[in-house]
């Protein structure tokens, strides 16, 4: 353009006409306008218009209905705006005093500006060569390129609609763990807090076991959970009711007693009237005792810290101690004659705390001496592999009626032999060492020995621990 235009200027015939039809030759871009200007302020030729968005147009016109300037507001919002100086106006360019966004390359001064409606408009002016008049020419080009803009619009509008997708992809999922999880959640609060409302009678925890997720694993981890309170709380009510059973026996005896003592007039009647009170203080102290250590147990038991050692440790003492002298029920004593011991040859080790089990064996001991005659053997047996040992205790009496084997560990439930008074035990014993046995991860069992001829010659009771993992 500059070359053209330098040569048309620097001839004496030039004219506006003549100029202006050759910038009008010279211009093929539809978007721009070519100005040349003397004097740095008279335009005397010029081509091209700056085109405007259609939408700034329209909301220059009265007559723009709502839907429409609403349809307008929504193209401004994805058309990009450039924050750049204000057009001034292709005459106003050449005032140097603008400010500008640009750069000067060899005397072609190059700036960008923000157009009215938003848009980048781009101009560049040059100083031409001296007309043949004298007079000095600046050849102006200012550009809308709109292309520009629609890509800036289009990237624009597809962050907007990521955006949009986005945001209701966000919605979708949300109302989905709204449903799936957060409803699910609800439920089993609600659930948990009916438990607790009712303790645990007539209500069920939604089983969702079949989800192969965190909340399939909290479901069952709740029932397990309800399952093992509602048991407890089952067995203390039952344990309530049977406390209160057994108390009331040696209470309506000794009702019974204090009642009559005033109508015996014989003093022989009366002391044996006295001494079925004492008898029944004394029971009734034993069953205190007992029911108090058995309602403690489950507390103590789950603070108790388990630690390997050697079985024999805590059955040596024990055995030692029964060979000297049990005192039987008429207070005579009675000489065993010896308790064998079987596998006391190698260290036998278990995991748990020795003073609970010493407290399970020394009521198995106990009870396999006094279900013995004077003279009889019991013998103590250990046995181990890698996942757990085995101590047995057997006897020579007269063994376990077959129907009580299932009974045997119930609370209250008491098989004495013939030569202990009534009364002398709590059943509680044999319940008690279930519940540290199977509080230490054990089991314990009871059987009648039987001889080749099937014929009972005594009871067992076999005690399996864990070994510990070394």
């Amino acid at each position: 353009y500059a070359a053209i235009l330098n040569n048309a200027l620097q001839s004496p015939q030039y004219s506006i006409t003549s100029l202006n039809e050759l910038l009008q030759s010279l211009n093929l871009h539809a978007e721009q306008q070519v100005s040349l200007f003397l004097d740095g302020h008279d335009k005397i030729a010029s081509s091209g218009l700056i085109p405007e968005r259609r939408a700034f147009a329209e909301t220059q016109d009265k007559n723009t209905n709502m839907v429409m300037r609403g349809f307008i507001a929504l193209d401004s919002l994805l058309s990009v705006n450039f924050n750049l100086p204000t057009f001034p106006g292709a005459e106003n360019i050449l005032n140097s005093s603008l400010p500008r966004i640009g750069e000067t390359y060899d005397g072609l001064n190059i700036a960008a500006w923000s157009a009215p409606d938003g848009g980048l408009i781009l101009s560049a002016d040059i100083q031409l060569k001296k007309t043949a008049t004298g007079q000095s020419a600046t050849l102006q080009l200012v550009r809308r390129d709109m292309g520009i803009e629609k890509s800036f619009s289009s990237t624009r509008l597809d962050v907007f609609r990521f955006a949009v997708i986005s945001l209701l992809l966000t919605m979708s999922f949300s109302l989905y763990l709204s449903g799936v999880i957060g409803h699910t959640l609800r439920n089993l609060a609600m659930a948990a807090e009916a438990f607790r409302l009712n303790k645990g009678r007539n209500i069920e925890i939604p089983d969702l076991s079949a989800r192969q997720d965190e909340i399939g694993e909290l479901s069952h981890a709740m029932r397990e959970m309800a399952d093992a309170l509602r048991k407890r709380l089952m067995s203390i009510e039952q344990f309530a009711a049977d406390v209160a059973h057994e108390l009331k026996n040696p209470i309506t005896s000794m009702k019974s007693a204090v009642e009559n003592l005033p109508k015996f007039k014989n003093d022989d009647d009366k002391e044996k009237l006295l001494q079925i009170i004492q008898h029944d203080l004394k029971r009734m102290d034993r069953l205190i005792s007992d029911i108090s250590q058995a309602s403690r147990l489950d507390s103590e038991l789950s603070r108790d810290i388990l630690e390997p050692f050697d079985i024999r440790n805590v059955l040596n003492p024990l055995i030692d101690s029964k060979l000297d002298f049990m005192m039987r029920a008429n207070g005579q004593p009675a000489q065993i004659n010896n308790i064998a011991r079987m596998g006391f040859d190698k260290p036998v080790l278990v995991m748990g705390q020795s003073g609970r089990l010493a407290q399970v064996f020394d009521n198995l001991i106990s009870n396999a001496l006094s279900f013995s005659s004077d003279g009889q053997m019991i013998t103590v047996s250990l046995e181990s592999n890698n996942d757990f040992s085995q101590i047995t205790v057997d006897d020579n009496g007269v063994g376990i009626p077959e129907s009580r084997l299932d009974k045997i560990f119930d609370r209250f439930y008491s098989e004495r032999p013939m030569s202990e008074g009534f009364g002398m035990h709590s059943g509680l014993g044999l319940s008690i060492a279930k519940q540290i046995v199977e509080s230490h991860g054990g089991t314990i069992q009871a059987e009648n020995r039987r001889d080749d001829e099937e014929k009972i010659i005594g009871a067992r009771f076999v005690v399996r621990l864990k070994v510990p993992v070394l």
